[in-house]
């Protein structure tokens, strides 16, 4: 609940979509490196914890009116912004999407291109478009690029970014 009170999201277990937000942010800041003692598995919705579920209900009261004493730490609290900021300010869908492709890759083991095969095999009610950003949000969450890699992005990027200036005089 502190990562919620954080947040500044005061959920309502008995809404779908908040514990559908609470299920993927959890799963994310899991997946990540935060232990909170949750197994996931894989549901149509992605990745899931009946034991989190369970929780939010036993403790409805005080999550829904966020009554914690908890207080994340600096890193928990970057990292929970970053969730925060790439999914549009907790997006359900970008949420789901970004959980789900993070689960294949981080605890399935897929490769990439398995991981978008089975994401939208699971999810073909989302546009190719919407998957698209949700993947691309998990790898802004989860790539760490090498110094050489960042190199090569602002060699290539450059390229991109000068050739873009050059069209604006004319």
């Amino acid at each position: 609940m502190g990562y919620l009170k954080e947040l500044g999201k005061a959920p309502k277990v008995d809404e779908f979509k908040d514990k559908l937000v609470i299920q993927k942010t959890v799963c994310l800041l899991e997946l990540s490196g935060i232990k909170l003692g949750y197994h996931f598995s894989l549901y149509v919705r992605g990745p899931y914890s009946p034991s989190l579920t369970k929780d939010l209900y036993d403790n409805k009261e005080m999550v829904n009116k966020l009554q914690t004493d908890y207080v994340p730490d600096a890193h928990e609290k970057q990292l929970l912004h970053m969730i925060s900021d790439l999914s549009d300010g907790l997006d359900p869908v970008l949420l789901e999407i970004m959980s789900t492709y993070a689960y294949f890759i981080r605890t399935l083991s897929y490769d990439e291109k398995n991981a978008i095969t089975s994401l939208k095999r699971l999810k073909p009610f989302y546009s190719e478009g919407r998957i698209a950003v949700g993947v691309s949000r998990a790898k802004q969450l989860f790539f760490k690029p090498t110094g050489k890699e960042i190199e090569a992005m602002k060699e290539e990027f450059g390229e991109w970014e000068n050739a873009s200036l050059s069209d604006q005089k004319y």
